[in-house]
């Protein structure tokens, strides 16, 4: 079976599973980061009830103070394991704003998986606050907190 070129859009898409091992919603073309016109500890607390409910997902570390949660996540067949950090935090309107990063531990590649894990976690997020709760990005000042770690 031949893929379509590059332009066709499909081999792109696939190839890129092979030369990435991670996804992050600071960096461009990464998932969209959210931003929600709700309490900080209702978004947090949401967020901790996604993680604990995740089978083959190990809580490894939460801070709300920092607004920080670390997850460890297993891909059962393969036994692959990623981390999963997510950032908390109120920007400079007062709005939350939740941000994340998912990376492969001892690999290469990721087949797409820690692209899928974050919008999985922030789609199930915006699901469970209602749909009048997130903010599209484009808000005034939206960008202007910046989540601690690498960019």
């Amino acid at each position: 079976m031949t893929e379509a070129s590059p332009a066709g859009g499909r081999s792109s898409g696939r190839s890129r599973w092979f030369h990435e091992n991670s996804a992050d919603t600071r960096a461009p073309g990464g998932p969209a980061a959210r931003v929600y016109e709700v309490a900080f500890s209702r978004v947090w607390d949401q967020l901790l009830k996604y993680v604990g409910r995740r089978w083959w997902w190990t809580l490894a570390h939460r801070d709300e103070d920092l607004g920080l949660i670390s997850v460890r996540c297993v891909l059962p067949l393969l036994r692959w394991a990623d981390d999963l950090t997510i950032w908390v935090a109120l920007d400079a309107n007062g709005l939350t704003r939740v941000e994340a990063f998912s990376r492969a531990r001892r690999r290469d590649f990721d087949l797409g998986m820690n692209r899928r894990r974050i919008g999985r976690m922030l789609r199930s997020l915006d699901r469970a606050l209602g749909p009048r709760a997130r903010l599209p990005e484009s808000v005034p000042g939206a960008d202007a907190w910046d989540a601690p770690g690498e960019r």
